[in-house]
Order: C-alpha cells, then structure tokens, then sequence
C-alpha cells in the first residue's frame, strides 16, 4: 500500500487541499499521512523558557490540527495517521518521507496575503524533491490540482 503525505498548517484554509488529498488517497487505496511543522528559530533572542513554553503549545496546536484532519480522513473511509515535528520545514519534511517510505506529497501553492511560503520556495522545494527523493509532488490549490511532478520532470515557474 502506498503513501500519501500531506503537510498542513491547519485552519480553515487548509479544509480543502486536506480534502484533496483524502480523495486522493481514497482513489488509489492509499494511507495518508498529515504532517504539521512548528518552528520557533525566528524567536531565538528570546529567553529559553519562554521558547520551551511556546514550542510546547505550538506542538499541542499542531496534534490538535493533525487530529481534526485525521477524524475527517477516517469519516471519508480513509486511514490516515499524523506526524506532528519541530524545526526546519524542508529538514522536517524529507526526514518524514524517508521515515515513512512515502510515495506521493501533496503541497499546498502559495495564496495571497496569509501564505507562508512564496512560489519560488515552493518551486525549489519541489525541484529538491524531485531530484532527491522519487516522491511524486502534487500541488494543489484551494483543492484543485495545479501540478504533478515526478522524479523525471523540471521544475517550471512559468507553467504556475
């Protein structure tokens, strides 16, 4: 059986490329994974408890967000299981698809203000996936499918 990961932030905003990926996952009789990253390295001049406190918080809001998309997998008939890390999202990212042997990521593109990735990150993301791993990479966007690359494709910023 294969798998699907699926990197969620959570929210609202993530509702449908989470639901992409559950049908995804459903079609090919796939095992989905949802991984949630927090990283608090942008906090490094504060005092150490108080980044010992917030990273733990970060991580209970992560598995909280985890758990919400694994209750609306397992309603759709999907089995779906959680990963929730902190750190580097790309470090995070790679450790979590060669843990889990994955088959196939499924990213989110970049949208408006509240995006947290630009398009020429997620770009170079891809690019070091595709050469790195043999990981197929979705990207979807509001939870319609924009790309699919494989281990053989470029990655083209003028065909986003």
């Amino acid at each position: 059986m294969s798998t699907i990961l699926c990197p969620t932030r959570g929210g609202e905003a993530s509702y449908p490329n989470q639901d992409r990926a559950i049908q995804v996952a459903k079609e090919q009789g796939s095992t989905l994974l949802f991984l949630h990253v927090s990283n608090v390295e942008f906090l490094d001049r504060m005092a150490s408890p108080v980044l010992v406190d917030l990273e733990s918080e970060l991580m209970h809001m992560g598995e909280f967000v985890l758990v919400m998309a694994q209750e609306r997998a397992e309603k759709a008939g999907v089995k779906a299981d959680t990963v929730c890390k902190s750190g580097d999202f790309q470090e995070a990212l790679f450790e979590t698809i060669e843990e889990y042997d994955v088959d196939c990521v499924i990213l989110g593109s970049p949208v408006g203000e509240t995006a947290y990735t630009t398009q020429p990150y997620l770009e170079n993301l891809i690019q070091t996936m595709i050469n790195q791993t043999d990981v197929e990479v979705l990207v979807v966007l509001e939870g319609e499918i924009l790309e699919n690359y494989t281990s053989n494709d470029p990655v083209d910023s003028t065909s986003s």
